[in-house]
């Protein structure tokens, strides 16, 4: 009777104490992710967390006649607006008609809208006529 009372004890002493079990409720520690989650141990997107591509669109031209190609300051100022002008001579593949040309401009024309504002041919105007005055480039 003496073993039972003594082999019980030791059961329910190794069950109530706090030291029995600690092994098996340790927390483990979660890497540090700079993450804007509010979600603990939440693990970052690379999708959504990088750096975004802007979308450049194109509007085609039949000629290169007011576009100022190949100087650096415009082009520079229509990539920061999210459009490129593109000479395609009439029946190559992107201008087969001038229908098919049209309708992809006034999208386009329309993307550049939302993006920019409902002015933005006006400042891409202004810019172009600066650009134009800065480098000296009176014939395209």
């Amino acid at each position: 009777m003496r073993r039972t009372f003594f082999v019980a004890y030791i059961l329910l002493w190794t069950l109530a104490n706090p030291w029995t079990f600690g092994a098996f409720c340790q927390e483990v520690e979660k890497d540090y992710f700079p993450t804007p989650n509010t979600k603990i141990g939440a693990t970052p997107d690379a999708k959504k967390q990088g750096e975004k591509k802007p979308t450049i669109r194109y509007l085609i031209m039949n000629d290169t006649k007011e576009t100022l190609a190949g100087n650096l300051c415009f082009e520079e100022v229509t990539a920061a607006m999210g459009f490129q002008y593109i000479a395609i001579p009439k029946g190559q593949s992107l201008n087969k008609n001038e229908f098919s040309r049209w309708w992809h401009n006034a999208g386009v024309k329309f993307m550049l809208t939302l993006k920019n504002g409902p002015f933005w041919k006006s400042r891409v105007n202004k810019k172009f006529k600066e650009c134009r005055f800065g480098s000296g480039d009176y014939m395209g």
